[in-house]
């Protein structure tokens, strides 16, 4: 489960009518998240949109502009340990001036989602706000908008899936690899394209037994722990079929299967959470396979910094002995510093059999290394 500064050229009053009217404004997806421009404190932050949390929530560098803090409440993450997140008034906060209207605002540490997207991550917008709202993604053009109504053609010719409620949440009915039906929390913040709970990983993969590869995943605030990602061959919803996605498997049994970020970037999406309604058309990427990374390295990006945070066991990078603590200066010729951690890791899962060099720092020693890139799944 990990931007420049906005620069669309349009004044706060123009984006509100556009947001209003249901005309696009820009969307920031660096491959692990998507976020959106929101003002606050007079000032441009950016919030994590996020279907699959149940509160919205700001960072918690921001606490001292929040005032007094009302009763903390208990949160479990999907890596399956409790935080404590504390529960503020919520301060003036609005997207392309529209105000989110919320009495209540949560505050966490989001330093990992910072340090692993490369980018600014201030918040999360969760479904207490979203839940009130049409929301219109186009991952193609990179766009969202909201809106009071589904557009006519969206119903005309998208996909229309029924949602269904599950307790804050919303969850879709689909069929994987002939298993019989599950039902699939739908959740933005999660990158992968499904995730599976204990039970119902059991219930798809038991039949073609276990061939996937295990995987480093990040969870809410600084946590990171040991999973494993394995490929779903089918997956149908509502008449569309899809093959050879990945599916990343929940630790936590208490967690519902999500449909994740991953499967929803292959669309242009309606989540019509008000009717309970999901519409969905087929984008440029809805036949693409899922690919992984293929150099068993995990970075951070802090600063114009790139750090190995952490290497897999038997991969390409771990031959070549690299270790964690590294900082990769070079890339292909490319300075890390002036490359997107997006940019990074799509060269670090490119191709089977693809050579990456890279020109490493470990302490004062300085380090040129070839890796071969090796497909996990």
């Amino acid at each position: 489960m990990i931007a420049t500064a906005l620069a669309v050229g349009l004044a706060h009053g123009t984006l509100y009518s556009a947001i209003q009217s249901g005309q696009p404004v820009k969307l920031y997806d660096d491959g692990v998240m998507v976020r959106v421009p929101v003002s606050a404190f007079g000032r441009t932050l950016y919030f994590l949109l996020d279907t699959g949390f149940t509160l919205s929530a700001i960072d918690s560098k921001y606490q001292p502009y929040l005032g007094k803090t009302a009763t903390p409440i208990n949160a479990q993450t999907p890596l399956g340990t409790n935080v404590l997140q504390s529960y503020f008034h919520c301060p003036d906060i609005s997207i392309a001036g529209k105000p989110l209207g919320l009495r209540n605002i949560t505050s966490l540490d989001l330093k990992m989602a910072r340090l692993i997207s490369g980018q600014p991550c201030d918040g999360i917008l969760g479904m207490d706000f979203l839940s009130k709202n049409i929301v219109q993604i186009d991952f193609d053009r990179q766009t969202v908008s909201l809106s009071s109504e589904v557009p006519a053609v969206v119903k005309n010719t998208y996909v229309a899936i029924p949602l269904k409620r599950f307790d804050h949440h919303y969850m879709v009915e689909a069929s994987a690899n002939h298993a019989g039906p599950i039902d699939l929390l739908v959740d933005t913040g999660d990158n992968s394209s499904v995730s599976l709970n204990p039970e119902e990983w059991q219930k798809v993969f038991a039949a073609a037994g276990a061939n996937g590869f295990n995987a480093t995943v990040a969870g809410m605030g600084n946590q990171t722990a040991q999973s494993k990602i394995e490929v779903l061959d089918k997956l149908a919803v509502e008449g569309l079929a899809y093959t050879n996605l990945h599916a990343t498997y929940i630790r936590n049994p208490a967690d519902p299967s999500h449909l994740g970020l991953g499967f929803f970037r292959r669309h242009a999406v309606v989540f019509d959470f008000p009717d309970q309604m999901l519409y969905l058309e087929p984008g440029q990427r809805f036949s693409t396979p899922d690919k992984e990374d293929m150099s068993g390295l995990h970075l951070l990006r802090q600063g114009d910094t790139t750090i190995v945070y952490s290497v897999d066991e038997n991969s390409p990078a771990a031959a070549q002995g690299i270790k964690p603590g590294d900082v990769i200066e070079v890339v292909n010729g490319q300075s890390a510093a002036d490359m997107t951690m997006r940019a990074i890791r799509r060269m670090l899962k490119s191709s089977d059999g693809d050579t990456v060099t890279l020109q490493l720092k470990r302490g004062e020693e300085a380090l040129r290394i070839e890796l071969t890139l090796k497909q996990a799944i």
